[in-house]
């Protein structure tokens, strides 16, 4: 039978085993708090969004201005962050966040808006991207 040192204390352990008895249970119980810490930070970002911001994106006056916005490009991409990108624009963008008091003020005003394809807006918003995506170009660095 092969062995193999444990990745945490180096006693030797059978091939196809990943940890000794020992540091299994130190990993599985670290593994679990990782688990709960994800799960934790994944619900306060999910309940972070007040309820105005939902209450907003499902009122008839917001969804009639998007698809008003989205005709008026022909569902064309405005936002053009990518090189020849010509995504079809499924999103409206509000230039001035809602998440302010002067982008709330004007979450109605065309001049406001934007419509974007879903790459585009992506790029609009680079902290609710994964940092491991090599495609990704991050807006904040480009500016610079």
């Amino acid at each position: 039978m092969a062995y193999k040192p444990c990745p945490r204390c180096k006693k030797l352990i059978p091939q196809g085993m990943t940890y000794c008895p020992d540091c299994k249970l130190i990993a599985d119980r670290e593994r679990q708090e990782r688990l709960k810490e994800k799960q934790k930070r994944y619900n306060h970002s999910r309940n972070q969004r007040n309820q105005q911001y939902r209450a907003f994106y499902h009122s008839k006056a917001w969804k009639q201005m998007s698809r008003a916005r989205l005709s008026f490009t022909d569902w064309r991409c405005e936002a053009h962050l990518d090189k020849g990108c010509t995504g079809l624009a499924v999103e409206v963008h509000h230039i001035k966040p809602i998440q302010t008091v002067e982008g709330w003020e004007h979450r109605l005003d065309w001049d406001n808006l934007e419509a974007v394809c879903t790459h585009c807006h992506n790029l609009r918003h680079p902290e609710k991207l994964h940092k491991s995506d090599p495609d990704v170009i991050d807006l904040r660095t480009v500016r610079k």
